[in-house]
């Protein structure tokens, strides 16, 4: 039976004329597919930065209601976006926090959760509701790359990738969380198939201004997105040699115009869509690209250098930085991912003469995105969490979705596998990429391949700790007798904890361990009647080893273990006995 064309194939899946339900069929099937695994339990966890982004949010609120524009700036994200959503969010919740006339609240200090409780709202809502608001966001930004991939590729294929991008599990549960790396991603992987699509198949306007717009939108979140010019002029690269016939002069001039209205655009976007840019352009560009090249070529902030000096400059050279950041995505991909991506090394050379085009030009897209931002996440110092590349991850599994697709195409060629088969083949991969994810609820970006870890690739501890888990020391303590009038001194205690605790939260500083505030430690424990530590964290740092033998001398009332790692304990101060108290002492 000869193979059916891939926008046929829907037709057969519905059973249905596809030209009367294709078009909202698969744009609905998409979309629950995208949100049905981002909904649940929104509420149920909080993460290590969305407290301080929450408190920036309500800041950015304050200065749009105040008209101070030139206040809406945050550092180097600049995750205006994200800066947005929380403010859509407090007009939802609570739209009268901009006229109390508190003035900006310090996001380091926590001020912002006091306040609300203190007027009757609670930040744990406002954090559901902002996540909400950026999950529909991120299931939007999805239909739009799989409407972009489409005008490319047939629309099977297409829909199959998006899909298994969709759910990689560390994917996934970024995409969940108020965090700026899922919006970026989209963003980015947006603006270059719409360029590629201006630049190769049809010069509308409309694709070269979808392009720079979501260019704009993904710098106006983070500014290390400033890594997809990689990709962009590699195309332009390889536009200009194509038209080479004439010479090299008149072909460069005229993608050299191409790339300046692109990027006249971009800036018309990063203008328009950020307050602060219409009355102090200058101040928001130097906080963010001034501590953008701090971060990346002075390790810090301008906070803590003060100023940008350029014969202080310099990278990781190291290759040893590339590779752990490469080995941090390797084992927390699926091996449906590594096969897949391996797979896509095969597009450029598919014997479909329709084809060769789209996929050569698809596979240079998706890789060159993923080695330009593990390179620049490599080889920037300061810190670099996993989720900063999280581009990668998006055009990699992106990769893997279309090398899987056309092998089971070329499987069905060569063996004349029935359409049924083919379909069943397809769900099964799609079964397996979800099923990936499933044990590892809420969180989702806990995940740990089991291939890497079985050959010790971060087998002590697989994941860079979030504050999953505290949410359930708190609940465990709030169950106990006198919990509100209860106070525990906790690790990572701002939200993770706290938002779930009824009693009193006190933060434990990092400081407390340097060798010259064992007093304070000290007398912070004598107060608390709970002492929370966050294993996951605290016992993969040196600096707590001293601390953390201390406490090994007594028993944990209860802790807290998940996907076989131990990620809290629990003690109570009462049953500690004086010998330790003397060894805090002299820490």
């Amino acid at each position: 039976m000869p193979a059916a064309k891939p926008d046929h194939a829907f037709g057969i899946i519905f059973g249905m004329d596809r030209k009367k339900i294709f078009p909202v069929a698969v744009y609905l099937v998409l979309t629950l597919a995208f949100l049905i695994p981002r909904l649940p339990a929104l509420d149920s966890f909080v993460t290590l930065d969305e407290p301080s982004w929450l408190s920036q949010g309500a800041n950015f609120y304050y200065a749009l209601g105040q008209r101070e524009f030139q206040n809406t700036v945050y550092e180097y994200q600049p995750a205006v976006t994200t800066m947005w959503i929380i403010s859509i969010a407090m007009l939802i919740y609570f739209p009268e926090y901009r006229g109390f006339g508190q003035g900006y609240l310090d996001y380091e200090k926590g001020r912002l959760d006091p306040f609300m409780v203190e007027h009757g709202y609670d930040p744990l809502v406002l954090l559901q509701i902002a996540r909400l608001i950026q999950v529909v966001i991120i299931v939007a930004l999805f239909l739009v790359i799989f409407t972009l991939l489409q005008r490319i590729i047939p629309k099977l294929p297409a829909a199959f990738a998006v899909l298994i991008a969709s759910f990689d599990p560390f994917f996934l549960g970024q995409s969940r969380l108020l965090d700026h790396e899922a919006m970026v991603s989209l963003f980015v992987v947006a603006s270059l198939l719409a360029f590629l699509i201006y630049l190769s198949y049809d010069r509308k306007f409309i694709f070269l201004l979808t392009s720079a717009v979501s260019a704009g939108l993904a710098q106006l979140t983070k500014s290390s997105a400033v890594a997809m010019l990689a990709p962009i002029g590699v195309f332009l690269l390889i536009q200009i040699f194509q038209e080479r016939q004439n010479g090299l002069l008149k072909p460069f001039w005229n993608n050299a115009k191409i790339f300046i209205l692109w990027f006249a655009l971009l800036a018309i976007a990063y203008f328009v869509f950020w307050p602060g840019m219409w009355v102090a352009p200058g101040k928001m560009l130097y906080e963010v690209y001034g501590n953008a090249f701090s971060y990346a070529f002075q390790g810090a902030r301008l906070k803590i250098t003060e100023e940008l000096e350029v014969s202080q400059f310099s990278l990781n050279t190291n290759l040893g930085g590339i590779w752990e950041v490469t080995k941090v995505l390797i084992s927390r991909t699926t091996p449906l991912t590594w096969l897949g991506v391996l797979l896509g090394f095969a597009l450029p050379f598919l014997p479909s003469r329709e084809l060769v085009r789209p996929n050569r030009q698809l596979f240079t897209l998706l890789l060159t995105t993923s080695i330009a931002f593990i390179l620049l996440i490599g080889i920037a110092q300061g810190r670099n969490s996993p989720h900063y590349i999280l581009s990668s991850y998006l055009a990699l599994n992106l990769l893997a979705g279309l090398g899987w697709f056309y092998l089971l195409g070329w499987l069905q060629e060569r063996f004349a596998f029935t359409d049924k088969l083919h379909f069943a083949a397809l769900f099964l991969l799609l079964a397996f990429q979800i099923s990936s994810a499933v044990s590892y609820y809420p969180y989702f970006f806990t995940y740990r391949n089991p291939v890497s870890y079985s050959l010790g690739v971060n087998k002590d501890f697989p994941q860079f700790p979030y504050g999953e888990g505290l949410e359930f020391a708190a609940q465990y303590l709030a169950q106990l007798p006198d919990a509100k009038d209860s106070t525990a001194l906790v690790y990572y205690s701002r939200g993770c904890f706290s938002y779930f605790y009824p009693g009193t939260t006190t933060s434990f500083r990092p400081y407390y361990v340097d060798g010259e505030h064992a007093i304070d430690l000290l007398n912070f424990v004598r107060d608390a009647d709970y002492l929370v530590v966050y294993y996951a964290n605290q016992g993969q740092l040196e600096k707590y080893g001293p601390y953390l033998d201390i406490l090994s001398t007594v028993e944990p009332i209860h802790e807290i273990w998940m996907d076989g790692y131990r990620y809290v304990q629990i003690y109570r101060v009462d049953s500690f006995p004086p010998e330790l108290f003397d060894a805090l002492a002299d820490l």
